[in-house]
Order: C-alpha cells, then sequence, then structure tokens
C-alpha cells in the first residue's frame, strides 16, 4: 500500500522518525501515559510547531488552566501566545488566545447537544463539562476559523468531570466518535491525551483514533527513565520499539 507523502510534524525530531515521518494529516491520534510521563509536553510540542508553520491550532485544556501551561512551559522560551484554548476547566471555562485575559464566552453558556433538543433549560451554573458540550463549542468556535491541529488535554479529566454523564458505554462511544469524525472531516489533525485504561478493556478512544503513542516512566534507584512507544498506526510504517526520551531545558528529545 502507498502511504502519503505529506506528513505532519509533532515538533519532535526523533519521533517524526519512529512515525515514518510524522502523523497522516487530518486524523485523530492518541497519547496515553501515566501522571508526569510527559502528554502534556508532547501534546504543546505538536502545536507549537503548527505556530512555526503558520497554522492555526487549538487547544482544549482540561487539565490545567492556560496561565498555568504558559508558567509550565516557560523554561523552555516556548511562545504559545498564538494558541487559541477552549479553557473547560470549571469555575473558567472561557475561549480565548493563552495570552489574553479577556474572556470571549463563557462555557456555561452553552449547552450539550442533548440539551439543544430538550424543551427544558437548566440555569449556566449547573452545567457540566462533557464531550457533548465540548463538541458543540468547538463547531461554533470553528465556524469561520479553521483550525489544522488540535488537541485534547485529556479525555480522561473530560470524563471525570461529566459527573452527570451518561453510563451508557455505547452513549459514549457514539459521542466520541461523533466528536473525531467532525475534527477529520474538518481536516484537523488531532491529539487526545488520555491515561491508561484497565488492562485488557479498551476505551472508545483507543478504537477510534488512527494511532496511539505510548509514554513511560518509572524510576530506577533514584534515577527517573522516560520511553516512548508508538503502540499502533494505521496506514502508516512505524518503529514498533520501545526508545528512551528525555525532558530538556529544549523540550521533548527522542535519545
Amino acid at each position: 500500500m502507498l502511504e502519503p507523502t505529506s506528513r505532519i510534524s509533532v515538533g519532535v525530531p526523533g519521533l517524526d522518525r519512529m512515525l515514518g515521518g510524522g502523523l497522516l494529516p487530518g486524523r485523530p491520534y492518541l497519547v496515553t501515559g501515566g501522571v508526569g510521563s510527559g502528554k502534556t509536553l508532547l501534546a504543546l510540542s505538536f502545536l507549537l510547531e503548527g505556530i512555526r508553520r503558520g497554522e492555526q491550532v487549538l487547544l482544549v485544556a482540561v487539565d490545567e488552566p492556560p496561565t498555568e501551561i504558559m508558567e509550565n512551559v516557560r523554561a523552555f522560551g516556548w511562545d504559545l501566545s498564538a494558541v487559541r484554548t477552549l479553557d473547560a476547566n470549571p469555575g473558567v471555562k472561557a475561549i480565548r488566545r493563552l495570552a489574553d485575559v479577556q474572556e470571549i464566552k463563557a462555557l456555561g453558556e452553552v449547552r450539550t447537544m442533548k440539551d439543544l433538543t430538550s424543551e427544558t433549560r437548566r440555569s449556566p451554573d449547573s452545567e457540566d463539562i462533557s464531550i457533548q458540550s465540548i463538541h458543540l463549542k468547538l463547531r461554533q468556535q470553528m465556524v469561520g476559523h479553521p483550525v489544522t491541529r488540535v488537541v485534547v488535554d485529556s479525555i480522561t479529566s473530560i470524563r471525570r468531570f461529566a459527573v452527570k454523564a451518561s453510563t451508557d458505554p455505547q452513549a459514549e462511544r457514539t459521542e466520541i466518535q461523533s466528536l473525531l469524525r467532525f475534527l477529520s472531516e474538518a481536516e484537523a489533525t488531532t491529539l487526545i491525551t488520555a491515561t491508561p485504561g484497565h488492562p485488557g478493556v479498551l476505551t472508545p478512544e483507543e478504537v477510534l483514533t488512527r494511532g496511539e503513542i505510548l509514554l513511560t516512566r518509572k524510576w530506577v534507584a533514584d534515577r527517573s527513565v522516560r520511553q516512548v512507544k508508538i503502540v499502533r498506526m494505521r496506514g502508516s510504517a512505524h518503529d514498533p520499539e520501545r526508545r528512551p526520551f528525555v525532558i530538556t531545558p529544549k523540550g521533548f528529545v527522542i535519545a
């Protein structure tokens, strides 16, 4: 099978090589790893590379407020001010540029797709963070303002905040499939971060994304050892071996 010649760089040369030149454009991918494994840093490298190439990029920030994200990468000298952000943290909830303090639109004013078809309307204060509401918000923000790269950090936290979300696994899969289908049709290459699920039990995002990058971190004596592995990559040859990586003042580096 012939592979497309165009590739999307993740902003980490060593990882691009492992991916056979980068990601295939317009597809959703999963980045999994435990706490402190480097998922967010890798995702931000991906967005920063887009900015360097003059692209429009978007971060759906769930785990940390944008101000903390800015502070975390300050030591690397990264300028993320051009990254558009959907801030899904409860109590902040806004769409903004990372360097812009002006709230543009409160997420609490947005209804989920299910609510939009209902005659009853809830108070904005009771709005849940959910895959549905984020999907709707992305649709609104991308009308007339297309983006080529999207990061959702993280889908695991969306589930944690969506305390009133449906417990029907099939419904959850349908919601995620709808979101990923929308992003693919919008020709956005997407990275979704997640913590590993239960062994032997596939999550919807593991089934529906086109590839998975696994980051691991363990302690050997008093030294932190990090590794990256391409678990799967549909439609693309890739390096299946685990490779060590380090996080340096220049960012994410495959050793």
